[in-house]
């Protein structure tokens, strides 16, 4: 049966042309229920994470959360379903840390919940579910170098802070050590060794030092800079001198920056792929000089940023093929699998388990062509 779905949900996706270069799609797994109920918005972000050696994703759903173990064979196999307490939610957000899955949702009663893995590779099981300290939540991130969770854009009870640092000193039992209001709202963060780089939306970007994080030190910001629109996410490369954020505005291009010196953060270089006008970035992965974009409309994008300025597309696969509509398509992008695969999800068509096949990506001709999936 599982075959038979992923065989129709493929002939569905690839209806007409899918732009493909130098990826090869493996697995793509969704659910008949949930795309029949929800369509265009069954799906939301994606994450990776390994356990005892084996490789997992989650995909969030409009109904709840998916656990999906990535087999040996290429093949992707949902171990879990978990019931949200939201039943319509257009987005979820998931980190792991030290054994755990930390979970949030951005609409309704919800609630910061935690699942233990170490159950796996039978199930996971939810340890904490509370409200407390954040209820509606649109995006953490978790710096482990201090046991750090960093939550974006929430509310709890009848108020809304723009940021919340917790500590995971015991993951199980997070606690409160800062709220962050220097802005008005911050839609997603990227940390790495306390120094949080906060995307504020239609304020820009500003850096800071969490070293101390009951007194954290501005050390940067970009406020003004070319295609500037909502200021919504962004990675840090390995060196930690290139950041590449994406704008989540229709027809933005994503900016390469210089973030060598934070007081003088520069933008080197900028582009969008050639594939329409309006075309808009969501999440950005930075990893060994390949920065992997999740596109609505355009799916997976890889470009070569190992010279910041002279960034070059390198190869992509298109998940969504339905028309050119703004905020439809892929959602997410995971890179960090040990294996090299990528995890990318499409809120229509799932969860999408893809593989690099260019050995050279630098050298491969990057102009684009169309390839007829029959």
């Amino acid at each position: 049966m599982k075959i038979l779905i992923s065989f129709f949900l493929m002939l569905l996706i690839h209806l007409g042309f899918a732009q493909i270069k130098d990826v090869k799609l493996l697995d793509n797994w969704s659910d008949e229920l949930i795309n029949g109920w929800y369509n265009e918005g069954a799906y939301n972000e994606v994450w990776g994470f390994v356990h005892e050696g084996k490789e997992y994703g989650v995909i969030g759903s409009a109904n709840g959360t998916n656990i999906i173990k990535i087999n040996d064979d290429n093949t992707l196999e949902r171990i879990q379903f978990i019931e949200g307490r939201h039943l319509t939610a257009i987005h979820r957000d998931y980190h792991d840390y030290n054994g755990y899955l930390y979970e949030v949702c951005d609409q309704g009663k919800s609630s910061l919940r935690i699942h233990d893995l170490s159950y796996l590779p039978d199930s996971i099981h939810l340890v904490y579910d509370d409200s407390t300290y954040l209820a509606r939540c649109h995006n953490i991130f978790i710096d482990s170098s201090s046991a750090l969770l960093y939550a974006c854009g929430l509310t709890y009870g009848t108020f809304d802070v723009a940021m919340r640092v917790l500590s995971l000193d015991n993951p199980t039992q997070p606690t409160l050590v800062y709220d962050y209001e220097f802005v008005d709202y911050v839609h997603d963060v990227f940390v790495r060794n306390d120094t949080a780089y906060i995307h504020a939306g239609n304020q820009g970007m500003r850096v800071a030092d969490f070293s101390n994080p009951t007194m954290p030190l501005p050390l940067g910001t970009l406020e003004f800079y070319p295609d500037k629109g909502y200021n919504h996410s962004g990675w840090l490369s390995e060196d930690g001198k290139t950041y590449v954020m994406c704008d989540e505005t229709a027809g933005m291009r994503f900016k390469v920056l210089d973030v060598s010196d934070l007081s003088n953060i520069e933008v080197l270089s900028y582009d969008k792929p050639p594939t329409f006008d309006l075309t808009m970035p969501h999440n950005v992965m930075v990893k060994d000089g390949l920065a992997y974009f999740s596109y609505y409309n355009d799916g997976l994008e890889i470009y070569d940023v190992r010279n910041p300025t002279n960034i070059k597309r390198v190869a992509y696969y298109d998940t969504y093929t339905d028309g050119e509509i703004n905020f439809r398509g892929a959602w997410g992008i995971y890179a960090f699998l040990p294996s090299g695969r990528l995890l990318v999800s499409d809120r229509k068509y799932g969860i999408f388990l893809l593989q690099v096949t260019s050995s050279n990506l630098v050298e491969a001709d990057i102009d684009s062509y169309f390839i007829p999936i029959m």
